[in-house]
């Protein structure tokens, strides 16, 4: 899991993009969006209202 942790990281990086360990819980009143750290409230919400990242909803 290690070896695969740094892959990521790597390829991220590569990327030019932040890493990031935040976990977006949806059962919460409100949470972060981990892509571009937005706080928003969670209810009835699939997706980050700021940049649309998808949290698992319908397309």
């Amino acid at each position: 899991m290690q070896i695969h942790q740094e892959h990521l990281r790597h390829l991220v990086a590569r990327e030019g993009l932040p890493v990031r360990d935040i976990v977006c819980d949806l059962d919460a009143a409100e949470t972060q969006c981990p892509a571009c750290l937005t706080t928003f409230a969670t209810a009835g919400v699939t997706r980050c209202p700021d940049c649309g990242l998808n949290f698992g909803g319908a397309r």
